[in-house]
């Protein structure tokens, strides 16, 4: 009986850490997303406004 009340508690534990990685590895996937959309929309500004450098255009 005692192994069994072991194992489950070291099983439930490595559940609750797996949950928890997965949700940190989500938002920051999230935030990635989100921060490559603001350089988008920061690109797009700067395209309009003609203010794109000669280094910026070499690279593309």
């Amino acid at each position: 009986m005692d192994l069994f009340f072991y194992i489950t508690i070291i099983v439930a534990l490595s559940l609750i850490y797996y949950g928890y990685d997965k949700k940190k590895s989500y938002e920051l996937k999230m935030k990635k997303i989100e921060l490559e959309g603001k350089r988008l929309d920061l690109e797009l500004k700067k395209a309009e406004n003609g203010t794109f450098s000669a280094e910026q255009e070499r690279n593309d």
